[in-house]
């Protein structure tokens, strides 16, 4: 799960920061952030499907389709309190690779590609993608230019799109109970530990395989349901007390934002668009997925065939 961006310097490529820390309260969830750490075999019947759970079998006449493409994030700035080690996808070997992933998805042949960037980095990012395309600079590690840039160049785009809405998500109230209640203060804390030992126990995997064998775990129905629904329904739901919403809130928040995505996307929409690929953090996914399904303007579309 990221949360909002920035681009340090308007004139130059640079990778996309946080502008804030992650509440504790989502310490549990980052199994959003990496999918790629539940052992090979628990996806296994997950990974031959081409449509997980929440995606329609096909898509009405008139709706635009969207390609989720959830990503663990390549750039790894080591911000948040689980730790993850990740490949650098400069290396000559993740290069061949993430030229491999753009041939594969411009075979869907997207008429815009949109990114998790804030909206109002849509003229730093344009221009840095007018260098690329000129070959004035090269591309940094974050999934944005990776992918972003390098399926749009392939396919002849003239730009980008930004996206992402930033908002903090955390609140006061998740922060008073646990003050009032050290013990669940406790029991979060475990679990974070947990999660670091998963994440810890999972990396030479995660590294040892392909980034089109990572996509497509992260992007299978065992991963998003795991992430979304076990994690951040199964903890954040029952998180209150009285009238202490706490944890409530933080979902409700956290649907907000990626509710601000879409209208930032429907915003985006050329005439004549009839298929988007977007580009995100796998923790987003299941929330798109779910309201893009709701919008009658749009149909969600699942990557996996693209990743076999």
């Amino acid at each position: 799960m990221r949360t909002m961006f920035i681009l340090r310097k308007a004139g130059s490529f640079s990778n996309l920061n946080p502008e804030f820390r992650m509440p504790s309260i989502l310490l549990p969830l980052l199994l959003l952030a990496f999918a790629g750490a539940a052992p090979l075999g628990a996806q296994t019947s997950a990974m031959a499907e081409d449509r997980p759970t929440g995606f329609p079998a096909r898509c009405a006449p008139g709706e635009v389709q969207v390609m989720l493409l959830g990503t663990y994030h390549f750039a790894n700035p080591g911000l948040d309190d689980i730790k993850t080690e990740v490949d650098d996808v400069l290396a000559p070997r993740r290069q061949r690779e993430l030229e491999d992933i753009a041939a594969r998805l411009a075979r869907w042949r997207p008429d815009q590609v949109a990114v998790e960037a804030r909206l109002a980095s849509d003229s730093a990012l344009n221009a840095a993608f007018r260098r690329y395309t000129a070959g004035e600079d090269t591309l940094p590690r974050s999934e944005t230019y990776q992918v972003g840039f390098r399926l749009a160049k392939r396919l002849g785009h003239p730009r980008v799109y930004p996206i992402d809405h930033g908002m903090p998500i955390g609140n006061d109230s998740v922060g008073a109970l646990y003050a009032r209640r050290p013990d669940l203060k406790r029991a979060s804390d475990s679990i974070t530990a947990a999660h670091q030992i998963r994440a810890d126990a999972g990396a030479p995997a995660f590294r040892a395989r392909t980034i089109v064998q990572q996509l497509r775990e992260a992007n299978t129905d065992g991963a998003l349901h795991g992430g979304n629904s076990e994690g951040m329904f199964g903890v954040l739901l029952p998180l209150g007390e009285g009238n202490n919403y706490g944890g409530p809130q933080v979902l409700a928040k956290w649907y907000e934002r990626n509710l601000h995505m879409i209208h930032n996307l429907y915003g985006s929409l050329h005439a004549g668009t009839r298929r988007v690929l977007v580009i995100a953090g796998s923790g987003h996914v299941p929330p798109l997925r779910n309201l893009l399904d709701e919008a009658p303007q749009f149909c969600p579309v699942s990557p996996l065939p693209y990743l076999r």
